[in-house]
């Protein structure tokens, strides 16, 4: 199975996520072999869920969650308040790690890993290199080189290969790479055999561009 994830980040007002949805919705045609994610903002997560749940090998996920259970954290949004709505969560991006550091520490991830996985969320790790620790029990880590995010400068797929083999991945874990994919560089990466998909980011904000390289996983 190949995943295609696309993460809209802080993107989209209301009407824009309903015509990304009639788009989509026009344009998609199931493959069996591959399994698309949209994160959208928080706002409008039950909303795309609802839309899209009839769309097989299609879930909706978080951008991120709140490493406390519940209680008085105004504006923390937790796995409590998540689970039954969104079925994965992207935690440690390398946006939130410069933006918030102090709330994405190594301690305060495996916190959220934890919070994820015991209401029945999926996290979707990310890392920027070999330096960063990956807890054990993640299934989905996603390599993020912080040159390559939302530069249009792709890291080449013999360095992501030679970075996977640096890393202390999780046995049988999905390895996604994220960073300047598009339609048209997207086959190189899958051509290596050691690349499992994608964690997309400016490119999932164009519904057609978000199922061309979903159809790079198919070929």
């Amino acid at each position: 199975m190949k995943y295609i994830l696309g993460n809209w980040k802080a993107n989209k007002n209301f009407l824009e996520v309903k015509q990304w949805i009639y788009t989509f919705q026009r344009e998609y045609h199931v493959h069996e072999n591959v399994t698309l994610g949209v994160f959208p903002p928080f706002p409008f997560i039950s909303y795309v869920q609802g839309k899209l749940k009839d769309c097989k090998n299609v879930f909706v996920g978080a951008q991120t969650l709140s490493s406390f259970e519940k209680g008085s954290y105004t504006g923390d949004v937790t796995a409590t308040s998540l689970e039954g709505v969104a079925s994965y969560s992207i935690i440690g991006h390398s946006e939130r790690r410069s933006t918030f550091p102090e709330s994405e520490t190594d301690a305060l991830l495996a916190e959220k890993v934890k919070q994820a996985l015991s209401h029945s969320i999926i996290p979707v790790y990310c890392v920027r290199n070999e330096q960063d620790s990956i807890p054990h029990d993640v299934k989905f880590v996603a390599y993020e080189p912080v040159a390559a995010i939302g530069t249009g400068q792709n890291e080449p797929p013999s360095q992501v290969v030679e970075m996977k083999k640096k890393m202390k991945l999780p046995e049988n874990c999905v390895f996604l790479y994220g960073g300047s994919v598009d339609e048209k560089n997207a086959s190189d990466y899958f051509a290596t055999g050691e690349i499992d998909g994608f964690l997309l980011g400016k490119a999932s904000l164009d519904p057609v561009q978000f199922i061309k390289i979903a159809q790079a996983a198919q070929s």
